[in-house]
């Protein structure tokens, strides 16, 4: 007979209340999941988690209302809560490649066997079958039997408690607090099923009362507050795997004696079995940090890398190993060496040969041939120039005011040539590299000039100081430049068919991206071309 006194209410109502409100949370998560606002892996299990906390919340309502087995679904709870429990936090942890289908469901069965040999247990105690039904020795090696899995399973679900609160406190932008919500469901009933005792009833209604409760609102306020559905530590765990696993380049984990650990695929495929260091390289872990490009042995013979070093410390300060990642840059320094060979040949011996078809021409008045001589050793010294530039450092940085700056550049680019120029910019200094900068303006300058066939071209050098970045624009009045080789610019690649007619565009562009800017081209308010630098790893000081 059910007693609808006050305590009976508070005994069955709080279970089956948060029970109610634990299936509304099932709900929300798995319409959520309908509609594609939650990560499938994540939501699914704890759609199930919620479904088992309402289905336990009722049925412990309802067996104490109408049995003497009250108690029978909190030990039964751990178990049932136990699958879905585990696949979530392992999956929110990161480490979800380890929950296959095959093995959720010999959990599920597991589970099922276990379940049923406690019920079972149960029924003997309440006398409701006797031993005899299986037989004593039979009931003893399943008790022992179920102890031992159930052992195994708690041993599984302390780990994972573990790593939750741990995964979630490294995490910079997640609370410890989620984490402690996501652990709250199976923590909760371990603890109260540990601290309750037959002798103590009023207090076993209290300590369950209240788990059910405390269970219920850490589901909402982990779907509500927290999101643990979609924000969850995993993705350290797993961007830091990607990264070693995932990457292209080859990543070798040595010890503290320079013996490898751990390899990742590519550098399995490049080293073969390599033990130690000094099966890759004739370089110590120290001098690899003093090198910018080493000789490393692989399957595929000698070829050239480009290392990294980083040491592995911990909590005392105590180097315990280093992570190595070699880059393999054979084709890049091929490719190095043979544009310095290209280059000097361009600068020195192309040059020399120039001067001596010069002299002759010029012997025998060939005025075509003297012209294409100059203009062959104008581009000859155009490209000697730009390679000096992209060899600079770009630490080549020093404080300039800027005005006076672009006023000196200008006037040298337009020294002995009528044309209106006009510069504006704020009173300020800007540190930059100067020799980057003159020869990005004097180039758009000189250019601007050039190509205008009117008797006194118009060019506007103005500096603009934003939030973000600080611009320079040349805009001037001439044809402009052709959409050809703006596009060439803009695709940042040339074909046989498309490309620029000249260096000076692409050693504009080179050296506005070596500052850390970006090049940009429009119509201009005089009618010709504006084009804009727009610099935006730039200190700017009011002067």
């Amino acid at each position: 007979m059910i007693q609808l006194d006050p305590w009976a209410l508070f005994e069955i109502g709080i279970p089956a209340a948060s029970g109610g409100v634990a299936g509304v949370v099932g709900v929300t998560v798995y319409r959520r999941l309908r509609h594609g606002d939650a990560r499938t892996g994540l939501a699914r299990p704890y759609v199930v988690l919620a479904v088992v906390v309402s289905l336990l919340g009722i049925g412990y309502a309802g067996l104490h209302a109408a049995t003497p087995l009250w108690n029978l679904p909190l030990g039964s709870g751990i178990l049932l809560l136990a699958v879905p429990w585990t696949t979530f936090a392992a999956r929110y942890i990161g480490i979800g490649r380890y929950v296959t289908l095959g093995r959720v469901f010999a959990g599920i069965l597991a589970v099922t066997v276990l379940v049923g040999v406690n019920v079972f247990g149960r029924l003997i105690q309440e006398g409701w079958i006797t031993t005899s039904l299986v037989g004593n020795e039979a009931l003893q090696t399943l008790e022992t039997a179920q102890s031992v899995v159930t052992l195994a399973l708690l041993t599984l679900v302390f780990g994972l408690i573990g790593g939750v609160v741990v995964a979630t406190y490294r995490h910079d932008r997640l609370s410890t607090v989620q984490g402690l919500l996501v652990v709250l469901p199976i923590a909760g009933f371990i603890f109260t099923v540990q601290t309750t005792r037959p002798a103590t009833p009023l207090l076993n209604d209290v300590l369950i009362g209240s788990t059910f409760l405390v269970v219920a609102a850490g589901l909402t306020l982990g779907v509500t507050r927290y999101d643990v559905v979609t924000r969850v530590p995993a993705t350290r765990r797993l961007g830091e795997r990607a990264a070693l696993t995932e990457t292209d380049e080859a990543i070798v984990v040595l010890d503290d004696r320079a013996r490898v650990v751990r390899v990742n695929e590519p550098a399995e495929r490049m080293f073969g079995g390599a033990q130690t260091l000094a099966d890759v390289t004739d370089h110590s872990v120290t001098s690899l940090t003093e090198h910018d490009t080493i000789t490393c042995r692989t399957t595929a013979g000698r070829r050239q890398f480009e290392p990294s070093v980083s040491p592995l410390v911990d909590g005392y300060e105590e180097t315990f190993g280093y992570t190595v990642m070699l880059i393999d840059v054979t084709d890049r320094e091929i490719r190095r060496q043979r544009l310095a060979v290209l280059n000097r040949i361009l600068r020195h011996n192309v040059r020399n040969e120039l001067d001596v078809i010069r002299a002759h021409a010029e012997e025998v008045d060939l005025a075509p041939a003297v012209d294409g001589v100059d203009r062959l050793s104008a581009l000859s010294e155009q490209a000697r120039r730009i390679q000096d530039l992209m060899e600079r450092s770009a630490a080549d940085r020093t404080e300039v005011r800027l005005r006076p700056h672009l006023e000196a550049v200008v006037a040298d680019a337009t020294a002995g040539v009528s044309a209106d120029v006009t510069v504006t910019a704020p009173d300020v200094s800007v540190t930059i590299d100067p020799e980057r900068c003159r020869y990005v303006i004097d180039h758009l300058v000189e250019n601007a000039v050039e190509h205008n066939d009117g008797e006194s071209p118009r060019v506007v050098v103005r500096a603009e100081r934003t939030e973000a970045d600080v611009r320079l624009v040349v805009a001037d009045d001439g044809p402009g430049i052709p959409e050809s080789e703006r596009a060439v610019i803009e695709a940042g690649g040339e074909t046989p068919l498309e490309h620029a007619s000249s260096l000076g565009l692409w050693g504009t562009n080179w050296a506005v991206q070596s500052m850390g800017g970006s090049l940009s081209f429009d119509e201009s308010d005089l009618g010709g071309t504006a084009v804009t630098v727009s610099l935006t790893d730039v200190a700017v000081l009011d002067a």
